[in-house]
């Protein structure tokens, strides 16, 4: 949700201080998680708390690398960095993944709608082949730690690696602003991956960064007063 006020000179001073006190209620009565759930989801200057996720079964087991980096940054940002994924040309096998995950806890809510997503930049190097994914993946659980996952509330977007798509000037959005699960779940906490995933059975190794990972709950996003005083 945006709220966005806007003043006009109306000549009286009391309808100003009315939309002022209005304005201030409504930031004090804003949900819970209108902020971004993420811990570190710019990557500024380390990976912590996100650390390393390879698939397992019963997928194939994945292998890769994931480390922070400096640069590139998705906002230009020097020294900020960015999440720097690869998945190795071994195993050459459908659905082997390599990236970064985090486990984020909150308190117990009932849960419509997730707003998440993530920018992710494929290098010129890659191999334009569809032979991999770049995906970002929520998923909801019971509990505060991760472990109970709760069936059909998961998600993931992704981007496959075809021509005309890496290069090294260009991050891409990806994620769904209105995730929804097959009917509302009380949830306590969303994991968060950021990965590389093999599409086929591809023998090349891939690589992506990833910036600006965010998870909102129940359509809450930051709230932006534009134009708006007080006379």
């Amino acid at each position: 949700m945006m709220l966005q006020l806007v003043s006009r000179r109306c000549g009286r001073s009391r309808v100003y201080a009315t939309l002022a006190l209005t304005a201030l209620l409504s930031l004090l009565s804003l949900p819970a998680f209108a902020q971004n759930l993420v811990q570190n989801p710019n990557f500024n200057a380390t990976l912590v708390p996100w650390t390393q996720f390879l698939s397992s079964a019963p997928d194939p087991a994945g292998a890769g690398t994931a480390t922070w980096v400096p640069s590139p940054d998705a906002d230009n940002n020097a020294g900020s960095g960015s999440a720097a994924v690869t998945i190795a040309a071994a195993p050459a096998a459908t659905n082997a993944a390599s990236g970064i995950d985090e486990c984020v806890p909150f308190a117990s809510t009932l849960v419509s709608t997730v707003n998440y997503g993530a920018s992710v930049r494929l290098p010129a190097s890659d191999p334009a082949d569809g032979g991999a994914n770049a995906t970002i993946e929520i998923r909801l659980f019971s509990d505060s730690a991760c472990t109970n996952f709760i069936s059909g509330a998961g998600g993931s977007q992704g981007q496959d690696i075809v021509a005309g798509i890496p290069n090294n000037a260009t991050w891409y959005a990806l994620g769904d602003p209105n995730f929804q699960p097959a009917t509302p779940v009380t949830a306590a906490s969303v994991q968060v991956r950021a990965y590389l995933r093999k599409t086929g059975a591809s023998a090349n190794a891939y690589n992506a960064n990833f910036d600006k990972v965010f998870v909102f709950l129940n359509g809450s996003t930051p709230v932006r007063l534009q134009d708006f005083g007080v006379e």
